[in-house]
């Protein structure tokens, strides 16, 4: 069988390991009080709306029920209305001061903050409404009040007041923090969006250039051998080609796609390298569909699938053989697969850890999720396959 499978070779960057990566994915993200204030104008715009519809509400009722008219009770409930949006915006300030983290902690705050500016607009609607401009029916629901508490009337009366207003000033401070805690949520869903796709793109590159390195450790000594050897044109040509090749590929962002014309013209480079190592004995044979040519595939994700079937296929050979790229269009994906023959009279190369194929299956899955994959085998003759499948992505 052959061992088409990469051996564990030195690396700048490892992969990311599968846990250490689910751990970073779900690891919290890190609180900011921030995240839970509501912005200015939206709580502001909330206490306007609140207490005009009250004014609308209050005044449309006093225009049905009232026997001394509608008017004359118009500027007073405008007075207390003013006044209610002033104390709902100071306990909006309150609530602003202090971001406690937890959200039960929030509300216990914003509902205990909401006492004091109770009292003091029920003390402010209680002057407005009994002193400053009391109408004969609330004149008439003073001397009840004496007569009954005498000179606790008043206190009575803004008790009773604080705690039919508490409900009013309750609802929008529930409001606010409601509205605070739907903005918090949203907040660290962003943030954890960012950390997994700082995180997947950490992996991609990490698989990535660990490709490099391999493929130069290789390179280089193939050189060395044509060099011991005396084969000085030999020599020029790979270092010319093994030049370009690495000038292409590091000026590739390793997270970018490439259309699979420029993915197969980067390979040919490093076929023309190995060319040189083998003139007798490598064959490539490119089956690239038309329509296949314009599908995106992350850039060098044929180099370690090219470089096995050399290093497992080519190099132990004796005689001529066919390393095959295919590519077509099936649906909505790109498959591809990379072949090569064997030759059965030379000796079996050991096996090696199955790193690079890895590496390509977990670089397919990082960027692209279930719907990629990558798998390998033996052919019925003994050649060896690796097949990709990926969205097409034009």
């Amino acid at each position: 069988m052959n061992a088409l499978i990469n051996r564990s070779t030195p690396s700048i960057a490892q992969p990311l390991d599968s846990d250490v990566l689910a751990a970073m994915l779900a690891s919290p993200s890190h609180w900011r009080a921030e995240d839970a204030r509501v912005d200015t104008r939206v709580a502001i715009g909330s206490i306007i709306a609140m207490w005009a519809i009250y004014f609308l509400i209050t005044t449309g009722l006093t225009t049905l029920i009232a026997t001394e008219g509608a008017w004359p009770r118009l500027l007073p409930r405008i007075l207390v209305v003013v006044a209610g949006m002033f104390c709902t915006y100071i306990l909006l300030w309150m609530i602003q001061r202090v971001q406690p983290r937890r959200f039960g902690a929030r509300l216990t705050l914003s509902l205990g903050a909401a006492v004091p500016m109770v009292i003091i607009y029920s003390i402010i609607n209680m002057v407005t409404l009994y002193y400053w401009f009391p109408t004969q029916d609330v004149l008439s629901l003073i001397s009840q009040l004496h007569e009954k508490y005498g000179d606790n009337w008043q206190l009575i009366t803004i008790a009773d007041s604080s705690i039919r207003w508490y409900f009013f000033f309750a609802a929008w401070a529930s409001l606010y923090v409601a509205l605070g805690y739907a903005n918090e949520m949203r907040a660290l869903e962003r943030r954890a969006n960012d950390y997994r796709l700082e995180a997947k793109n950490a992996q991609i590159r990490a698989l990535h250039y660990q490709i490099n390195p391999h493929f130069l450790f290789n390179t280089l000594n193939s050189l060395s051998t044509l060099v011991m050897r005396g084969s000085s044109t030999e020599a020029e040509a790979m270092i010319m080609n093994l030049s370009s090749f690495l000038r292409t590929s590091l000026e590739m962002d390793p997270e970018q796609l490439v259309t699979l014309d420029d993915e197969i013209a980067l390979q040919s480079l490093y076929l023309d390298i190995e060319h040189v190592r083998f003139p007798n004995r490598l064959a490539v044979h490119f089956d690239v569909a038309a329509n296949a040519r314009k599908a995106l595939v992350p850039v060098l994700i044929l180099q370690p699938l090219i470089e096995n079937a050399i290093k497992y296929g080519v190099s132990p050979s004796r005689g001529n053989i066919a390393v095959r790229i295919h590519a077509h269009i099936d649906g909505d994906q790109l498959a591809v697969m990379v072949e090569n023959d064997v030759d059965h009279s030379a000796s079996t190369p050991a096996s090696g850890t199955g790193l690079g194929l890895r590496n390509v299956r977990e670089r397919l899955l990082t960027r692209f999720g279930a719907a990629a994959g990558c798998d390998w085998g033996t052919r019925d003759d003994g050649g060896f396959y690796v097949r990709l499948w990926m969205p097409k992505g034009e």
